[in-house]
């Protein structure tokens, strides 16, 4: 666990993940996306001072964030830095590997889109709201800081499979539509039946997905204290105005958290029919520990070698002595003790957790043997052995493989230990149904034999090519109609009266607002419920709030109570009293 008195420090962003960094263009938020997140954080905020983890409330400020306003990403990146963490832009959904390193390395990745207010109670994809409000106001808590790196450095250690693949595109392509202004009905109806599909075709839960589901149990719904008496943490919670508060329904059952956790699937479309409790954050870590004895890289040899093939995704394969291999498994002749693993490229070759070199694409597999020579030797003995530089060799595999060539300079580690022998002028032959034969100019094989274990993508990021800085900005410049703006205007009219006005002038021009809303735009809610505060503020126009009490309990109905409306007029209540 980390020392929590001295916060680990965020790494700098990992060169091949910057792709996925954009540029949060503030200027694109309108007072319409302002009055949305005060509406959420004003509520989440006033219950979540009583009901959420100590951490949250003093949380909220020190990670530069306001109930006023949407924050800036980067005024928050500096804010998190006294906690030893991080904060980058994103557009929207990311892969959940690149998700995982950001939050291995420290660096909270924060979608900067703002939800609408269509869905002003919960959005399916990923919003400054959940992002910001939700994940950061914990993390100036140095125990459970620690818990959300190390469950991402988990999640980067476990196999995926294909299916969780096609589950994520189908998952990632239902939430960007129901966010998208114009979906009809059917295109969500064909989005949703594709999620159906995708989920369907799974199986067995994958060891990633067994680990999203911890982080889900925990990072997004987790619970603090006991199934009676407990505080929310989870960020999924914390940024959502209904879950915040129906979550504490006796309906939704209460469980201790344990590593069974994983085993129960989650639907981020509905709201959750159980949560997990732990007792406090040092809990979490025997429950991830748990989780990680489970992972094939922990298993290692076999288990590791099947779960790498299952998975079809870049894959690190560690061998005895420190030396491995990158590459993304095709197929395995024979088994771990004596056999051939093909890889195709790019190849990477090194030791110790550290790059030597990539290999230049070939059209054949790159293929591996796994296993001693006949004779017993390793291939970690041969690069210790006295061989002059041209020398020809022959070597024969338990597998029944055989290389030939010259004897070529290896290449060395900075430690001056062998990280992979060359041979120049090479043939590879094995015999068989599955047999082969291959010839080339050079041929470099990692300094072991015994495969240890095999971890998902690479041990070096160096492994990587640099990606090209993202000159993206979100939130992207959107269309309005004409009903829209003149909402819209309507929005910043009030704002300037909000401001600028006292007393009766002010109800004058809140007044001559409310009538354009009643002739142009009769089921907009939450500009009357600003309406409403601003004059509860001032301590005028007792008509018109009467008036627009009124509408608001209609509008209630009118929505079947499915926008908050009536929990912002008993927090209404609640301050005026």
């Amino acid at each position: 666990m980390a020392d929590a008195t001295s916060p680990e420090q965020p790494s700098p962003i990992p060169a091949h993940l910057a792709q996925f960094v954009v540029e949060q263009d503030y200027a694109q938020y309108t007072e319409i996306d302002q009055a949305v997140w005060r509406f959420v954080l004003l509520q989440t905020y006033s219950r979540l001072a009583q009901t959420a983890h100590p951490a949250y409330r003093d949380g909220l400020a020190a990670t530069g964030l306001s109930v006023e306003r949407i924050p800036r990403i980067a005024e928050m990146a500096a804010c998190l830095a006294r906690f030893g963490w991080g904060a980058v832009c994103v557009d929207g959904f990311i892969p959940p590997r690149a998700f995982q390193e950001f939050q291995a390395a420290g660096i909270l990745p924060i979608a900067a889109d703002m939800r609408t207010r269509a869905h002003l109670v919960y959005t399916p994809a990923p919003d400054i709201i959940h992002e910001a409000a939700g994940h950061a106001p914990i993390l100036p808590d140095p125990i459970y800081a620690a818990y959300l790196r190390k469950v991402g450095e988990l999640g980067r250690r476990a196999f995926a499979t294909p299916e969780d693949a096609a589950v994520y595109r189908a998952i990632f392509e239902l939430s960007e539509l129901k966010e998208t202004p114009g979906a009809n009905a059917a295109q969500i109806a064909a989005a949703e039946a594709r999620v159906q599909a995708a989920t369907g075709a799974i199986r067995e839960a994958s060891e990633a997905a067994r680990v999203a589901r911890l982080y889900w149990w925990t990072a997004e719904y987790g619970l603090v204290g006991t199934p009676a008496e407990y505080k929310l943490y989870g960020a999924g919670l914390l940024s959502s105005l209904w879950e915040s508060y129906s979550c504490h329904d006796p309906a939704v059952r209460k469980l201790p958290l344990s590593a069974a956790c994983c085993d129960v699937a989650y639907d981020i479309t509905k709201p959750q029919p159980q949560l997990f409790v732990v007792p406090n954050f040092e809990r979490l870590f025997d429950v991830l520990s748990e989780v990680e004895r489970s992972l094939a890289s922990e298993r290692g040899r076999a288990h590791a070698l099947a779960a790498a093939l299952a998975s079809g995704e870049l894959t690190s394969f560690v061998l005895e002595g420190g030396a491995f291999v990158c590459g993304v498994p095709e197929q395995l002749i024979g088994d771990v003790e004596a056999g051939v693993l093909s890889l195709r490229g790019p190849i990477g070759l090194g030791r110790d957790q550290t790059l030597l070199g990539r290999l230049a694409p070939e059209r054949e597999p790159y293929r591996v043997p796994l296993g001693r020579l006949k004779d017993g030797r390793a291939l970690s003995d041969l690069a210790c052995a006295p061989i002059a530089t041209g020398a020809g060799v022959r070597w024969e595999f338990r597998s029944g493989l055989v290389v030939t060539g010259s004897w070529g300079s290896p290449r060395v580690a900075a430690s001056g230990q062998a990280g992979a022998l060359r041979l120049t002028d090479y043939t590879m032959t094995l015999e068989g149904s599955l047999g082969f034969v291959s010839r080339g100019a050079l041929l470099e094989l990692p300094t072991g034999s015994e495969l240890v274990t095999a971890t998902p993508g690479a041990l070096d990021a160096n492994f990587f090519e640099p990606s090209e800085p993202n000159r993206r900005t979100v939130p992207r410049p959107r269309s309005l109609d004409a009903s829209e703006c003149a909402l819209l205007s309507l929005y910043e009219r009030a704002l300037a009266v909000h401001r600028s006005l006292l007393g009766a002038r002010a109800v004058a021009a809140f007044e001559q607002i409310h009538r354009e809303l009643q002739q142009d735009h009769p089921e907009e809610w939450l500009l009357r419920w600003n309406l409403l505060e601003s004059l509860l503020k001032l301590g005028e126009g007792p008509e018109l709030s009467q008036t627009l009490t009124a509408e608001l309990d209609l509008l209630e109905e009118r929505f079947s109570h499915r926008e908050p409306i009536a929990s912002g007029l008993r927090y209404l209540a609640r301050r005026a009293a």
